[in-house]
């Protein structure tokens, strides 16, 4: 099937989706507020097998790092935060402690990336309730709403960007600039599940000149504070991982042309875009996921 006659047809589809999803929602009185269920992205849980070499290498590329600590169950992290409350958690762990570990594991035998993706929503008990309106079976706990471990749809789940109390203006301090993680990029043959989810949660769809850093045609769907480019299945880096890249604006592509020059790595040319001013990071580089940095034109 022609792949632009294959989106128009999803979307039709998930344009009825809603209607239906909606009307459940109003005929429960699951909520009646204005606010958005999702605004944005709430952080990246990127898992690398050796977590001094990732930190390493994303202190080269600008990054400043926050320490995290030892879990319980053995799991090592530490933090690219901004200002918002999005990051990039750079995540280890060795042993099997238990599920999410396992799944950890299990994920790094193929190699560095990005595991799950979590979204910022403000209010997780009104994203539960339209979650039951459509007979979507959840987990909700410690500030996160995720989904079983045999869903399509676990490497999605929600969070509330919970800033810390032992944040300090040195942990936003990025050399190259960055100020906020505002996209990610899902690649797959068939993303019906994944367009039906965001749809039913108010994201708006359309059909959109990207680049990735290649130039193409995408569906993008668009929160109020980041956005979705949804990619064919041939973009994936692994087979079956379908988070394949990130977008961080930055207030200054100079500083990172500066950080890449000085730690010696390759300065990627600069690409205008529908949205601004761009300079890509090879998921060699950047342990297994493609880093855009976006500066806004009038920046």
């Amino acid at each position: 099937m022609n792949p632009r006659i294959y989106w128009q047809i999803v979307i039709v589809s998930l344009l009825f989706f809603t209607a239906v999803l909606g009307g459940a929602a109003c005929s429960k009185t699951v909520d009646d507020s204005d606010t958005p269920l999702l605004l944005g992205l709430d952080h990246i849980p990127l898992a690398v097998a050796d977590l001094d070499e990732a930190v390493e290498r994303y202190r080269n590329l600008g990054f400043a790092l926050k320490p995290g600590r030892t879990h319980e169950n053995g799991i090592q992290n530490q933090h690219v935060k901004f200002p918002d409350g999005t990051e990039i958690e750079l995540i280890s762990t060795s042993e099997e402690r238990d599920t999410l570990t396992a799944e950890y594991l299990k994920y790094l035998a193929s190699g560095d990336g990005p595991a799950f993706v979590g979204f910022y929503a403000p209010n997780l008990d009104r994203l539960a309730s339209r979650l039951d309106a459509g007979g979507k079976p959840y987990r909700i706990g410690d500030g996160l709403l995720s989904f079983p471990e045999s869903d399509q749809l676990r490497y999605i789940f929600f969070g509330q960007r919970a800033q810390s109390t032992t944040d300090q203006p040195a942990h936003f301090g990025h050399l190259n600039g960055a100020e906020a993680l505002i996209g990610v990029w899902i690649a797959g043959d068939d993303l019906t599940t994944e367009l039906k989810l965001l749809t039913s949660l108010g994201a708006e769809f359309s059909e959109q000149e990207v680049y990735v850093p290649e130039r193409l045609m995408a569906t993008v769907a668009k929160l109020q504070q980041a956005e979705m480019v949804f990619l064919p299945g041939s973009w994936q880096l692994v087979p079956d991982r379908r988070i394949v890249g990130a977008t961080i604006r930055t207030s200054d592509l100079d500083a990172l042309r500066g950080v890449l020059t000085t730690a010696s790595l390759d300065v990627p040319p600069v690409v205008l875009t529908n949205n601004g001013h761009s300079m890509f990071i090879s998921p060699d580089i950047a342990h297994g996921i493609c880093l855009e940095f976006r500066q806004d034109v009038d920046n």
